[in-house]
């Protein structure tokens, strides 16, 4: 029996472009067994997709993705199994939203000093149910005219080092791992290959980390391995997923990343405690 996962999916309740609807038709097609959708700051999808959810369809793992900030550095902390009703996750994620949205606010007026007038109205009109990205800025620019394509807006503007760019005002990575833990879910380093993550993985263990995406797009077999060892090293979990967005070179798709449904089994293993 094919026993495919995927834990690492974005919706249009973040910088997704397929609604949770689509994703859950998706994952059926894909012959799926279980999938998260791990939304920025958002668990919106969670419900959505759980009404839509008939008996035989996928198991359902709600899911989280919160940016936290090391230095200049951008690390992503995945969450899994939260109490979807936490109050105080809620209030909290409703802020990082807010922060987000006020966040894109700034990168328009830095936009319009340098001659590119994009309306906001069309920025959160692209956003729909989730809060303002960068995407959603590159979007509008290319809708607008102003660039060619949503690399150019990143490469020319909205990149790290592009005149239009705001930093991101973050939480740190200890809080990101508390307020999941406050929350009775599980916290993961996401895809530590990327923005050198796996530099922090002895740090963020000690905050109480859970475990590190050990299967990502980004992952070559020789990191897959590299990580693997990681985990079973330190006695901590593994996770996994195609991180897909349905934005063009957005890593990949639903279910194409092969992640061992083991895993999940340990996950559930260790919440149970």
């Amino acid at each position: 029996m094919d026993r495919r996962i995927d834990l690492h999916i974005h919706s249009t309740f973040s910088d997704g472009n397929k609604t949770p609807a689509e994703i859950l038709e998706l994952a059926r097609e894909k012959n799926l067994i279980a999938f998260s959708i791990t939304d920025h700051d958002n668990i919106g999808a969670y419900s959505e997709v759980k009404k839509l959810r008939r008996k035989d369809d996928p198991e359902i793992i709600i899911g989280v993705e919160l940016s936290t900030g090391r230095g200049g550095e951008d690390l992503h902390i995945l969450g899994y199994f939260m109490d979807p009703d936490s109050e105080i996750f809620l209030t909290r994620l409703k802020g990082f939203r807010k922060i987000r949205n006020s966040r894109g606010a700034k990168m328009l007026k830095e936009l319009k000093k340098l001659g590119i007038d994009i309306p906001i109205e069309l920025v959160k009109n692209l956003a729909g149910q989730s809060a303002i990205g960068r995407p959603h800025v590159a979007q509008a620019m290319v809708q607008t005219g102003a660039v060619k394509n949503m690399d150019e807006a990143f490469v020319k503007y909205i990149g790290l080092h592009g005149p239009a760019y705001i930093p991101k005002a973050n939480l740190s990575p200890k809080e990101a791992i508390e307020l999941i833990h406050g929350a009775g879910g599980l916290a993961f380093m996401a895809h530590p290959r990327i923005a050198g993550a796996y530099n922090y993985i002895d740090e963020f263990i000690g905050y109480g980390l859970d475990g590190i995406e050990v299967y990502h797009p980004y992952h070559y077999s020789n990191h897959v391995r590299a990580f693997a060892k990681i985990v079973k090293d330190k006695a901590i979990l593994a996770s996994g997923g195609s991180d897909y967005h349905d934005r063009e070179g957005r890593y990949g798709a639903i279910g194409s990343q092969p992640v061992p449904y083991d895993l999940l089994l340990a996950m559930k293993k260790k919440i149970k405690r």
